[in-house]
């Protein structure tokens, strides 16, 4: 028979788990100025429970001398290795190097765009309290930048660009401007 503080345990890590994962993928492409501290709340929960699971089971193993009662300790175990996997695919996703950067600052906002050598593309658009990331792929032909928007923010309007002097404009089929004031700058 099941402890029912093995069954509760279990409960909790799996929300926390849950809970961190979601907020890890959805701070990847919208951080926060308390991002942070909201993350390493849920680490913090999951190490607790995963510590009170360990001192429960490693109580069980003393009396029985049997390593099946170690199974909330080896999910938890699991977990750490599969969110260590998910932090190291986001850190290597954006590795790339940029071989063309461009971006524009208002009043409390700001936009850059981010070419990569891999033909990907980062679009940022910040604020005080943060940024939102749209990534895509791109195709480059002399001045004129084609991209995939269908991830990407709302504020780029168009999926064709040009570089024009050292600005970057939306462009609509026509090659004409679609909001001459929303360009990039383009970092030396």
């Amino acid at each position: 028979m099941k402890s029912w503080k093995s069954i509760l345990l279990l409960i909790l890590i799996i929300l926390v788990t849950v809970k961190y994962f979601d907020l890890t993928i959805e701070y990847q492409d919208n951080d926060f100025i308390f991002a942070g501290f909201i993350i390493g709340f849920y680490l913090l929960l999951f190490l607790i429970f995963g510590a009170i699971a360990l001192n429960i089971e490693f109580k069980k193993y003393r009396l029985l001398k049997d390593l099946k009662v170690f199974k909330l300790t080896t999910m938890s175990i699991l977990i750490v290795f599969v969110a260590l996997g998910m932090h190291t695919y986001f850190a290597v996703r954006d590795s790339s190097d940029v071989i063309l950067e461009a971006q524009q600052n208002f009043d409390l906002n700001h936009i850059k765009i981010e070419l990569r050598e891999d033909e990907t593309y980062k679009f940022t658009n910040g604020s005080a309290l943060g940024n939102s990331y749209s990534r895509g792929n791109y195709i480059k032909n002399d001045s004129i930048i084609t991209i995939d928007t269908a991830n990407s923010d709302k504020l780029l309007k168009s999926d064709q660009l040009a570089i024009r002097g050292n600005q970057i404009y939306m462009i609509d089929s026509k090659h004409r401007i679609v909001d001459s004031i929303f360009y990039f700058i383009l970092n030396d």
